[in-house]
């Protein structure tokens, strides 16, 4: 009788590294990549606002959008023109893709303003402006985390709480400026924060020019943030004394956040006449934009209730990451990341009162207050130091937590990322109900130029629509696995994995602790 055949454990073990070779970094962008590239959201009039602008600069080389107004409702009118009410941010970082992408067409043989063209321009600007800019935030959270000197697994933990619990999943797939603003003002903090550090580390003046940069980015695509942005500038300013022996970083970020300001005044003043006149100040069909400065007056015990504890808020769609807030409290009472935790804590603040005072701030057709979207991030840096706290069921329970907000956020985005602003309980009455029906991408059709109908991966294969998940399960379960194997055989500290031959591996890096 032959032998049965034996494994042997050496070639097991190879096996085993040769699947842990990524690293946990690359598993994590893979798992957060697959499940935001997965659905395409739709289109509506705030996308099909932005899209117009790019419209108008590359078939008219102009900024008034007077042939294509009518397919959107977020407009503004100016001596009589139509204009973009938008922060022009998302358009222009569109606009050098949707150039390539024109050339491409045309090699394709296929017209750029035909409904096939134009469908396939709004989906790549989608994918250029909110997807990846979704995924490049989560990571730069997740390598801040383990840099702050808290642990890989509660960086991972932050990183996909923010990306698959909370609305981020819902506006990675649509072609708004939130998601880039947010993401932006992240990375732009990060940097004024490695600048603060003592001693100054090699390489601060491109860390000063990009953080400027980032943060001037992040206001030229959503207004609102500008008085984060202010404040990040004033800890840097103050942070940095003496001035004398920063002069060069002090001047590269002031260059690149002011070069940022000049090309929103070049464009008001194309649009508008002065640099100083921004949209939102000839907006039509909205009056409450009227009142105070452009609809922000005071805030409002109603708008508070809804935007944090009622059936559309925070505590419904981002649980998870208000959590946050008792993670910084941890940093600030630990004195580990004190800095980072009152920054974080002055920005979140900052943002619910200006949506509280905000005419409008329910957000219309969307999942969760989107107005928010700036506060997710910095609520999510609480989280690693949280969950580097817990230990035995309560990190387990914490575990089942991401598990369920992961499944309840899936169910939301892959119905009704877009949810209708005049359904009361969104989940009882809207997700489930369809979900369970199997009516995956239910939300209203819009025109091509608009941005067309929400799909999904599985839609787009030919699945039927009951069926359409099947690949995203397989993705998270594949992703997920790659990402726990990683995390359990990583070294302490964050170190290097080694495979056989004992090389680093692409996906993790040494990151050495450092309080922040």
């Amino acid at each position: 009788m032959p032998e049965p055949k034996t494994t042997n454990p050496c070639q097991k073990a190879a096996g085993y590294r040769r699947f842990l070779r990524l690293g946990t970094r690359a598993w994590l962008a893979l798992l957060l990549g697959f499940a935001f590239f997965y659905f395409y959201s739709g289109g509506g009039p705030n996308q099909a606002s932005r899209f117009d602008l790019d419209r108008a600069l590359l078939e008219q080389a102009k900024v008034s959008i007077d042939s294509y107004q009518d397919n959107t409702i977020d407009k503004a009118f100016y001596r009589g023109h139509h204009y973009s009410e938008k922060a022009p941010g998302s358009s222009l970082t569109a606009l050098p893709v949707l150039a390539l992408a024109r050339v491409g067409l045309r090699f394709l043989g296929i017209d750029a303003v035909s409904n096939p063209g134009l469908l396939a321009q709004v989906h790549l600007a989608t994918a250029w402006v909110a997807t990846l800019p979704a995924l490049l935030m989560c990571l730069v959270l997740f390598d801040w985390s383990i840099g702050r000197g808290f642990s890989r697994k509660g960086a991972t933990f932050a990183a996909v709480a923010l990306g698959l619990t909370s609305p981020i999943w819902a506006y990675a797939g649509l072609f708004w400026g939130h998601v880039l603003s947010a993401f932006c003002l992240l990375y732009g903090a990060k940097g004024v924060m490695t600048l603060a550090r003592q001693p100054p580390l090699k390489g601060a003046t491109r860390a000063a020019l990009l953080a400027g940069l980032a943060t001037g980015w992040a206001v030229v695509t959503e207004f609102p943030a500008a008085p984060a942005a202010v404040l990040l500038t004033i800890f840097l300013v103050w942070k940095l004394r003496p001035w004398s022996r920063w002069v060069l970083q002090l001047a590269a970020y002031a260059a690149a956040a002011t070069a940022t300001a000049l090309v929103l005044g070049a464009y008001n003043l194309a649009a508008f006449g002065s640099p100083f006149h921004l949209g939102y100040a000839s907006v039509q069909l909205f009056d409450g934009m009227r009142s105070g400065l452009f609809g922000v007056t005071r805030p409002r015990a109603d708008a508070l209730y809804g935007l944090l504890i009622g059936p559309r808020s925070l505590l419904y769609t981002a649980p998870l990451l208000l959590l946050g807030l008792v993670g910084h409290g941890i940093s600030i009472a630990r004195a580990r990341g004190r800095r980072v935790a009152i920054l974080s804590l002055l920005v979140i603040a900052y943002t619910i009162l200006l949506n509280a005072s905000y005419a409008y701030w329910q957000g219309g057709y969307t999942y969760g207050p989107r107005h928010l979207t700036i506060a997710l991030p910095f609520l999510a840096l609480g989280l690693a130091p949280l969950f580097d706290v817990l230990w035995g069921f309560l990190r387990r329970l914490a575990l089942a937590a991401l598990l369920g907000g992961v499944l309840l956020t899936g169910i939301a985005v892959s119905t009704y990322a877009m949810t209708p602003d005049e359904v009361a309980k969104p989940f009882s009455q809207l997700f489930w109900p369809a979900f369970r029906e199997g009516r995956m991408a239910a939300g209203a059709r819009y025109c091509d130029s608009c941005g067309g109908a929400a799909t999904n991966l599985g839609l787009a294969l030919g699945l039927p629509p009951q069926r359409s998940l099947f690949p995203l399960l397989l993705g998270l379960v594949v992703g997920g696995t790659g990402l726990l194997m990683s995390l359990r055989h990583s070294r302490r500290g964050g170190q290097w994995l080694r495979g056989a031959g004992g090389g680093r591996r692409w996906g993790d890096r040494r990151s050495p602790p450092h309080k922040m």
